[in-house]
Parts: C-alpha cells; structure tokens; sequence
C-alpha cells in the first residue's frame, strides 16, 4: 500500500502528470528542431522524457510503502539450576549431584528438538549455561528472576524450570515477585526437608574496629532444632583461648536467641575471634555451629577537646564515659585562652559553640583544624546566624525563640556504624532533649541517626546526623540534657552501658582519622570471601581541595609473600578500585600517590575470612517453591519427576508459537532501484537523442 508524506496528494497527482504532459510536448511535439525524427522515435523520447520526469515529481510528495512482516516466534524453555552447595549437602552428594545432571541431560534431549531451550546456573549471580558444580556459597532466587525477564524481553517465554532447595539467603523473597511473572514457574523441589537436630550460629553482629584498651560489644543470633531443654555452651574464643562463654537451654524445638557479649580490644592489629555452640548429640551439620569474626584493633590513644560557651552537665556525662575507655584522654576548655595546637587532637566537640559572646570564625576556620573531625552540640546558647554563616553543612532557621523538647527516633536505614538492640529499644524511651524550634537543612553529605519526635508525632527533623563534609568527619547533636539520658540508663537498668555505647560508637566513628595528609585510603578491615575487595582513596591539595589529577598505585600482599600490583580508576571526586575476591587469609597493602613532587604513602592491613551462608540452613525450603509455582500458574514437583515434569510441559498450553505482525514503512525516495531507473530513463533518452542526431 502506497501512502504520501505530503498532505492533499490527491490534489498534486494531476499538476504533476499535467506537467510531465506539458514539458513533454514543448521538446518534442511540432518542434522544427525534430522533424527529422520519425513519428515512432519521437514517440520513444516523449515516453522517457514524460516517466522521468513524472517520477522525478512523484517524489517530491514523498511516497512510502506500508508492509506487514509476520513473524514467528517458537515457544522458549528457561531451565534454571540451583548450583548452591546446600541443594547436595545431606545424604550422598555424589550421588546427588548424579542425579540432578541426569535430569538435565534428559530435559535437554527431550525438550531441546521441539522447542528453545536455555540453560541457566545461579548462586549468588545466574550465569547462563553456567557449570553445575554445586559450588555457590550464596543463593539469590531474585537475582535469577530478575536476569531472566531483563535478558529474554519480549521473547515468547513458555515456562521456566526452577530445579532448587528453596533456600534464599541473599536478596529478595521470589514468591514477591510473581506478579510481575508473564510465564508459569515449574519448580522441582531437591535436597531435603527433613528436620535435623541442628545448633546454629545464624549471624553475627560487631563493630570492625576498635581501639586498644577499649571493650567492645558482640551479637551473635544462635538457633536450636530438635533440642529443647537441651543446655549447649556457646563460647568465644580468641586465637584458641576462650573469652566468654553461656550456656543456652531452648525453650521448644524451634528455638531462637540473641546473646550479647561485651570483649575487651586488647593489643592493636587484626584480632581473630571465634564463636561456637557447643556440638549436640546425634547432630550432624556442623559447619553450622561455629563463625569466625575479626576485629581491627587500633593503639594510639585518642586525644577529645571539649570547648563549651560555660559548665554544663552534658559535658561531664559526656567526659565521665570517655575517661571510662583507657585509648581516650579528654581536655575541657570553658573559656579563652583555647589551646595553640589543634593538630594534637582527634576530634573537637563544640558544646553550643558559636555563642553570643564567642563566635569560634577563628577556630572552625583555621587550617589546622580543617582536618579535624567536628561534633557540633547545639542548645539554648548555641548563636544559630554565626553557625550557619560559618558553612558547617547545616542550615538552622528559628521558627520561635524557645526550646522544644524532642524525643529520639533511631533511623533504620543509618549504616556509618551500628548499635545495638538494647539501644535501638532504649533510645526512643529516654527523657526529651532540648532542642531549637526551626527548620532543619542538612547537607546531603550528612545522614541522620537520630529523628526527632515531637509531641509523639515522629518528624524528618535530625536529632543526631554524622557525615564526611570536605574531606572532614562532621557530628551534630541537635539538642541539649543528654545527661539525662545517662541517669535514666541507670535508673532502668542499674548501669549506664546503652549510653555509653552511643557515646563511645559516636566518638569513636568521628575521632578515628584513618590520614591527616593529603592522602587518605578508605577499606574494610574484613572482607567475607564471597564480597569483593574494595578500596577507595582521596587525594588533597594543600589547600586541602580533593583533585583526582594524580596516578594512585597500591601494592597488595597476602601471607604467602604474594604481592599483587592495581592501579585505582577515578570515580567522581576520588579514586576507586575493585581487587575482586581474594582468597581467606590476612593481607597488607602498600598505597602510593605523588603530588607536587611529594610521594605520600599509606599502608593497612585487612582480612578476608570464609563465608559459606549454605551451611547456616540447610533444610529444604520447598515450601516456597510450591507458592512461587502455584503463584505464577506453574506446577510443583517433589524431588527429581524428570518423566512427570516433561509430560507436563508438553501438555501445556503456554508452549505454543506466538505470531506477530509488524508494520513496515519504506520510503520510496531510498529505494536504490528507484535511483538506478531515473538514471536509465535519462541515459536512454540521452542516448537516443545523440544516436538519432539530435543535439
């Protein structure tokens, strides 16, 4: 079918064929300059010089072909393989392992010939027509889902074969996703259901890092099976010697505890740890029973300045739990002269600093001090126009000249350092600070910790919010009267642990500076096997603006005396470099940059210890298989029906070819043989005219 881009075609088609009429007979009718021509010959030169010319014009109102391309596309079979260790762990896994390639060596022969059939693997990833060695450390179901509907848009998916344990232990439930599913999931149901007497350790819960001398606090999630009223130790050792130690008795067969241990840091360097439950009779996974942590340890003892507008007990509640930590010394300054060398401490706290009679331009301002981590406690003094003159990342606007009193809100997406649960539950109960009635703004490079609750109405408004603002860790307490937290700790629970943790894990996140020069290497001090080792870096002028100009090179060993070399790739305003996965064992690193001539070093130590989450669980969670087929229209199959599984596919009716049309429009101007004929008609016209002896 024929269409034109041009509008009112149908009102041109007559001008152009009158025109191509027209300039037709003016060359070549009753023209004296033809009359030797015969009748015939001039009747050949009008035909061409009347078609070229037509088509010439016909062109011009842009003409183009409507077609329909029909096609076909055959029915698609995804058959996705759990490759996880937990799906052969129990029993014989050999024989295992057999019997899942038997099935899909006979999916393949008996589906491949009569439809499209793709093969995938997933663990942690999903590769497609990946190994199946049943060696993935981690499961993601979502992952898998997620792959498949990104990689086959728009193809004719007829079913997808789910052949797993159920088990997920990364990710999203897959049942949650099944509505986004167009084609129905056959899902095969292996390893085993059968419940096992079993004592787990299900996680653990630390801070990586802490200082020497300082005591630090673990949580470990422990579950029990088939074992109530059965005591088991669950014990904490240190290189082999123990540290601490209980005894858990479960309450049913189903049994599941938190315990929280408090560890002294010791000496510094990396400190290996290990938690074990103690081994139950007639139990037989025990891999599960015991997890190893690190903890980073760091020697140099951490100098605090306080610097307040005048004596207030929130600086001796805050002082008092810092001296408690042998790696702090604490200086309190409540008036002028302030010290001369800011560079000998670790972290300033300001207590409602600015003030009417004290501006402090001169002290957040000075080079010295734009280094050093900041924590900012703003009260009834604090002079709001100079704080927020100063650029400090906040913005506080006054809506009333008094006070209001605010209650803490934890913010459950914080993530610079962890509390713990006694905490989280404790902090919302503590009495209200005293805070300024404004409207908060926060610069992005700062994140809450701590909401405020107003008249038991939660708001977005920070209480707590800490953040890396120009290469300087930067606190903000929004409040006053947090010594009246410490009290009400104490009056709850006879100590004063929840408010020291909050205090300790504050100050101990803005005072660990991990570089005071113009280079600065950010990393984890432990690694899992199955993450990827990642470092980052920042590199400072000496006007302390971050410039990425500048070749970082790092030099990682391992213990082997292995030395790996990586060069950092620019990322944004710093510098980024993915070692990928590294075997488990300890490791040193070597980090060097050269600016202006000065070559500035930095070294570190890291660990990367096992992790195999497939051991934790490893009962058969078939139960979610069965909801995720019967959600999406699919069915589920028990264990290997390799025989049931291939009658079924083949009865359904989601396994047909689906035909589509699609519209295709040419236009007739880049059609080449359109081309190729004007040029004919032309060359022949032209020819005829020379041939005939008409110039």
């Amino acid at each position: 079918m024929i269409s034109f881009g041009v509008e009112y075609w149908y009102f041109f088609l007559p001008l152009i064929v009158a025109a191509a009429a027209g300039i037709m007979l003016l060359l070549y009718y009753r023209n004296k300059d033809n009359n030797e021509l015969s009748k015939s010959q001039r009747r050949i030169l009008m035909a061409l010089r009347f078609l070229s010319f037509g088509i010439i014009a016909f062109l011009l109102l842009s003409p183009f072909l409507k077609t329909l391309k029909k096609s076909i596309q055959q029915p698609l079979i995804i058959a996705a393989w759990d490759n996880s260790g937990s799906v052969v762990s129990s029993g014989d896994s050999l024989k295992r392992a057999e019997e899942i390639m038997q099935m899909k060596e006979k999916i393949s022969e008996e589906l491949g010939s009569d439809y499209r059939l793709v093969h995938y693997s997933f663990g942690q990833e999903s590769t497609l027509d990946g190994d199946l060695n049943f060696s993935e450390k981690k499961s993601d179901y979502s992952n898998l889902i997620s792959t498949i509907t990104n990689n086959h848009f728009n193809e004719n998916i007829g079913a997808l074969v789910l052949a797993g344990d159920g088990i997920y232990n990364q990710g999203k439930n897959p049942v949650n996703m099944t509505n986004n599913l167009t084609f129905p999931v056959y899902s095969v149901g292996l390893g085993d259901t059968t419940e096992i007497t079993d004592a787990r350790i299900q996680g653990i819960r630390v801070n990586r890092t802490s200082f020497s001398g300082n005591r630090f606090p673990v949580e470990i999630d422990a579950a029990f099976s088939k074992l109530q009223g059965n005591p088991l130790q669950l014990i904490i050792r240190e290189n082999g010697k123990e540290v601490a130690q209980t005894v858990i008795s479960p309450a049913n067969n189903d049994y599941f505890i938190t315990r929280q241990f408090i560890l002294d840091a010791g000496e510094k360097g990396l400190k290996h740890f290990t938690a074990e439950i103690e081994t139950a009779e007639n139990e037989k996974n025990i891999k599960n029973n015991k997890v190893t942590f690190i903890v980073n340890v760091l020697e140099d003892k951490q100098k605090i300045l306080i610097l307040s507008s005048g004596p207030h007990p929130d600086i001796g509640a805050i002082k008092y739990t810092l001296e408690q930590q042998k790696s702090y010394e604490v200086e309190v300054f409540s008036e002028e002269p302030y010290p001369s060398n800011f560079s000998d401490f670790n972290l300033v706290i300001l207590h409602q600093l600015p003030s009417a009679g004290k501006s402090m331009a001169a002290v957040i301002e000075n080079q010295e001090l734009a280094k050093i981590p900041v924590l900012y406690i703003i009260g009834a003094k604090t002079f709001l126009p100079q704080l927020n003159a100063l650029t400090t990342g906040v913005d506080i606007q006054p809506l009333a000249g008094s006070p209001e009193e605010v209650q803490a809100v934890v913010n459950p997406g914080y993530g610079t350092f962890t509390l713990s649960e006694q905490l989280r539950e404790m902090l919302p109960k503590f009495p209200p600070l005293y805070a300024p009635f404004a409207n908060y703004t926060l610069d992005p490079a700062l994140t809450p910790l701590l909401f405020q609750k107003i008249k038991n109405i939660e708001t977005g408004k920070p209480l707590l919010a800490t953040g890396v603002l120009n290469g300087r860790k930067t606190g903000f307490l929004f409040g006053e009267g947090i010594w009246r937290w410490r009290l009400n700790n104490y009056l709850a629970d006879q100590n004063h642990d929840q408010f020291n943790e909050l205090v300790n894990q504050l100050v101990q996140y803005l005072a660990l500076r991990e570089n005071e020069d113009n280079f600065m290497i950010d990393f984890e001090p432990v690694y899992a096997e199955t993450d990827d080792v990642i470092l980052t870096a920042e590199v400072y002028n000496d006007a302390f603006e971050i410039i990425t100009t500048e070749e970082v090179t790092i030099e990682i060993e391992n213990e082997q005396g292995e030395k790996f070399e990586f060069t950092f790739d620019v990322r944004g305003n710093g510098y980024y470099l993915n070692a990928g996965n590294l075997p488990v064992g300890n490791y040193s690193f070597t980090a060097e940059v050269t600016l202006g001539g000065t070559t500035y070093t930095e070294t570190g130590n890291f660990a990367v210890t096992e992790m195999n989450l497939e051991n934790v669980i490893t009962k058969a969670n078939h139960r979610m298989l069965f909801q995720l087929a019967s959600q999406s229209g699919g069915t589920f199959f028990a264990g290997i029906q390799t025989d049931q599984l291939i009658d079924s596919l083949k009865d359904s009716n989601k396994l047909k070819p689906v035909s589509s049309f699609q519209e295709m429009i040419t236009e007739l101007l880049n059609l080449r043989w359109v081309f190729f004929v004007l040029i004919l008609l032309l060359s022949v016209e032209w020819f005829l005219r020379k041939y005939w002896g008409i110039y």
